[in-house]
């Protein structure tokens, strides 16, 4: 029976984790520049299946017992930019990542612009840190009447210049870790500097989650479906586990 736990065990985290990827999309469907993520599940110890008829074996194909989650991609398609009338929202129109500099010295990268000015006045996406500037510092814009060029120039409320905002693009094949609010870890020595020459800042615009609600909550059921199913099979096979082992105490 061992190898049957091992096959349901595995269902189970599996399933678990698609439940937990699938409600994490969805809790994130209005969290601006979010991106929908995936468990991308893989069989596991492919075994070679043999038949035994009259004394005789011979091979009958492959066989998976188990499947794990090897890891949980994101779709990074772009989605729509939507008007906020916010001066502090800015979206990207076009490739690359807002630079952040983390509380906690780290850098990351983010498409989502809903930001704030803090008490000194600095240009900051709330609870995780202050916009870069192409200069690599924080852009101070002092209050939030400034403005946002579509080179991506802010001009403070006076007309002085307070930087330029510094964009992040990874290769499109890179594979970047995904927090909260939309948070990426930034990649190293992925390309930076201002907004090129197909790519602009929108001021009072944020762009939105790129998570279909009609597309996940079929995924979410279905991986609670199948978590269920697994519970089920470990109660069956838990059960015949127990009745066997009174069957044999019996003799």
């Amino acid at each position: 029976m061992l190898s049957e736990l091992y096959t349901i065990a595995s269902g189970l985290m599996a399933q678990q984790k698609k439940l937990e990827t699938e409600g994490n999309n969805i809790v994130n469907s209005q969290t601006p520049g979010y991106r929908t993520q995936r468990a991308v599940a893989v069989p596991f110890e492919e075994e070679l299946s043999y038949r035994l008829e009259n004394g005789n074996t011979g091979e009958i194909g492959h066989d998976t017992p188990m499947t794990i989650v090897k890891n949980v991609s994101t779709e990074f398609n772009v989605n729509n930019i939507k008007q906020t009338n916010r001066n502090l929202d800015v979206a990207i129109n076009g490739n690359g990542y807002f630079t952040i500099q983390g509380s906690d010295g780290r850098r990351y990268i983010t498409r989502n612009g809903g930001f704030n000015v803090d008490t000194a006045g600095y240009l900051e996406l709330p609870d995780y840190g202050r916009v870069l500037g192409t200069d690599g510092r924080p852009i101070q814009v002092g209050d939030t009447n400034f403005t946002v060029l579509s080179g991506g120039t802010i001009l403070k409320s006076n007309g002085q210049q307070a930087g330029t905002v510094l964009l992040t693009t990874p290769a499109a094949n890179a594979e970047l870790t995904q927090y909260a609010n939309g948070l990426f870890a930034a990649p190293a020595n992925a390309p930076s500097g201002a907004p090129g020459a197909n790519v602009s800042l929108k001021q009072r615009a944020l762009e939105s989650s790129n998570v279909d609600l009609n597309h996940e909550m079929p995924l979410l059921m279905e991986a609670q479906s199948a978590l269920k199913s697994c519970s089920s099979a470990l109660q069956i096979v838990d059960q015949t586990d127990q009745k066997a082992a009174t069957q044999i105490a019996s003799l």
